[in-house]
């Protein structure tokens, strides 16, 4: 079979799609399509450029973002739920957010150089408002619900809850929605812990979900846990993995749970999801999560056997059960 280069000039094609995408949501041509509307409503509303945003719009109705019926032009219905800022599920900022996030433009100077350059820092305290929103549309909060009614059976019992790196505390706000009698502790560093709070107060739960500020690695997390959840926090651990690992074993109370939230690798063979969208992290020294075989020999030597991998649509991990004193 004779070999054509054609991959990689779709490859170009789906980067120019990608940028349209996001320069569309810096412009907020969505917020105005939710209706049809000709090109000279458009204007009127935004006072664009007649000739550019005629070009613009030709090329979103290319992508499939918009649609044109005779004059009018029109979101799809999936652009007008998602994209559009008068929707409930809108995810523009949270795409935005991603695309800055995850950006390697110009990496390649770290690549030959490590010195070069400053080192981007991760706005956590950024990152964890965006994921609070981004977490209810693309139905993530309903797979995690799911999953704890399955596990935990007694509505009105009196649960405790750790939830270690929680971010905006959503897992806890839910876990307590289910479960009433339930309290939580969101664990977080400082940066993040305001943004904890402001939420947990938003959602009229400071009385049943607490915020402990620290650094999980040195400082005390509690103990007596039905549950930990324990989202996307490896890539963190300074500590040896072992001594980690059994530290949230301490926490937890005989035959509590531990729930793991994300994935693990051998070898570094990466997922394209995954190493695509860390990579600008590892270049700028965020350190990888351990490997897949020391995080089992752990588990192993904390007495956390694994009851069930976890793969609900964008929500995936693995349940542990704590089984005996170590």
């Amino acid at each position: 079979m004779e070999l054509k280069p054609n991959i990689y000039y779709k490859t170009i094609l789906q980067y120019r799609e990608a940028e349209l995408l996001f320069e569309a949501l810096k412009l907020d041509i969505f917020s105005y399509l939710d209706e049809p509307t000709t090109l000279e409503e458009f204007l009127k509303s935004t006072n664009y450029d007649k000739e550019n945003t005629k070009y613009f719009l030709s090329a979103l109705l290319s992508c499939g973002y918009i649609e044109k019926n005779n004059l009018t032009y029109c979101n799809t219905k999936c652009s007008k739920l998602y994209l559009s800022k008068n929707s409930s599920k809108y995810i523009g900022k949270a795409i935005l957010f991603r695309e800055k996030l995850g950006s390697i433009s110009n990496i390649g100077d770290k690549v030959k150089d490590n010195s070069l350059g400053q080192n981007d820092k991760l706005d956590f305290s950024e990152l964890a408002e965006i994921v609070h929103d981004e977490m209810y549309v693309t139905g993530r909060v309903d797979d995690f619900n799911r999953e704890i009614k399955q596990l935990f059976s007694d509505k009105y019992r009196n649960y405790k809850v750790l939830d270690l790196g929680g971010g905006s505390g959503v897992l806890s706000i839910e876990f307590i929605r289910n479960f009433p009698n339930s309290t939580a502790c969101v664990f977080e560093t400082s940066e993040v812990a305001c943004i904890s709070k402001k939420i947990i107060e938003k959602n009229d739960m400071q009385d049943k979900i607490f915020v402990l500020e620290g650094d999980f690695n040195v400082d005390a997390i509690g103990d007596g846990y039905d549950l930990i959840i324990a989202s996307g926090i490896f890539n963190f651990v300074n500590m040896d993995i072992t001594e980690f690992i059994c530290k949230l074993s301490d926490a937890l109370v005989l035959n509590g749970h531990l729930l793991i939230i994300g994935s693990f690798f051998e070898n570094e063979e990466y997922h394209k999801e995954h190493i695509l969208n860390w990579l600008k992290g590892y270049i700028n020294g965020m350190k990888p999560a351990p490997k897949k075989s020391e995080i089992e020999q752990s588990m192993r030597k904390a007495n956390l056997s694994l009851e069930k991998r976890i793969k609900v649509g964008l929500f995936a991990g693995e349940l542990r059960r704590k089984d005996g004193e170590i």
